[in-house]
């Protein structure tokens, strides 16, 4: 099976090189998806796109990859080859989806092809964060925390619970949970951990929901000699 990663468009559709295979509809071409939302797309929001090139009369099913709280939705294919407009339901939590048409060698010509649009639902968050300590010192039984920020563009996400996670050598061996301010900034200090030489880092976690998607950060390493 042929898999078309398809970048971001709007209204638009890519065509293969000159040298691809013939295909069933039109001879030379690959079927394509093209996505005629624009703007930002809200969680539960309706998205539109149409799928061309595919032998006509075949039913085309478009469905999201990593969730099925959304019904897929199939539409059957018009004498031009296309589709006609096909509008699916985004998921209910923010983040980034892939939207996706498997399409069989009957319908696409030599061989199954499927096809995928990468969809940004909500907002996503830019988290920046580092790792300070009271001490360079384990044995003065230093205080740790993490400080930094948290935006979408330059909008602040701000009074947003977020989690922290204390790591040495992968392994988590605290983890606390804090609140943005209303500059999107936090600082949240380690409590009741006795620490070791070593390296250490922190993951900052700001949990999907009906606004922004889910943003990981690890900030660089921390020595305690």
């Amino acid at each position: 099976m042929r898999k078309l990663i398809l970048a971001s468009l709007a209204v638009a559709s890519l065509a293969m090189p000159v040298s691809a295979p013939a295909f069933a509809y039109p001879a030379g071409q690959d079927p394509v998806i093209a996505f005629s939302t624009v703007g930002r797309i809200a969680p539960g929001d309706s998205v539109s796109i149409q799928i061309s090139r595919v032998k006509k009369d075949c039913a085309v099913t478009v469905e999201w990859a990593e969730t099925d709280e959304v019904p897929a939705v199939t539409k059957f294919v018009k004498s031009t080859g296309k589709t006609g407009v096909i509008t699916i339901a985004t998921p209910k939590t923010a983040g980034t989806y892939t939207l996706t048409s498997s399409i069989s060698k009957e319908c696409a010509g030599d061989s199954s092809v499927t096809l995928e649009k990468s969809v940004v639902v909500g907002k996503l968050a830019s988290i920046v964060g580092k790792i300070t300590s009271s001490s360079a010192f384990a044995a003065k039984n230093p205080v740790l925390a993490v400080t930094g920020t948290i935006k979408s563009g330059s909008v602040a996400v701000a009074n947003r619970s977020i989690v922290v996670k204390l790591k040495k050598g992968g392994e988590v061996i605290k983890t606390q949970s804090g609140t943005t301010n209303g500059s999107g900034g936090y600082t949240i200090a380690f409590s009741g951990v006795s620490y070791t030489v070593g390296a250490y880092t922190v993951d900052v976690e700001l949990s999907s929901g009906s606004l922004y998607g889910k943003t990981v950060k690890t900030t660089a390493p921390l020595n305690l000699h």
